[in-house]
């Protein structure tokens, strides 16, 4: 997998998870909208299980 499609893979999860943490239906419909334009940018992806990925910490922005 190519460093872009890895990158554009997590910013898709990512969107994901925010959406299904919103109660808000107009911002969750948006955050999926943009992840599946990602998808639809970078071609087919590997399916990602958000669920795994929803359990694990978050990663520091920066390097501490």
């Amino acid at each position: 997998m190519s460093r872009f499609n890895h990158f554009a893979r997590e910013a898709a999860a990512t969107l994901l998870r925010m959406a299904k943490t919103t109660k808000d239906p107009k911002v969750a419909a948006g955050l999926v909208q943009r992840a599946a334009d990602i998808k639809d940018r970078t071609g087919e992806l590997p399916p990602v299980d958000v669920e795994a990925i929803a359990d694990q910490p978050p990663k520091p922005l920066t390097k501490n």
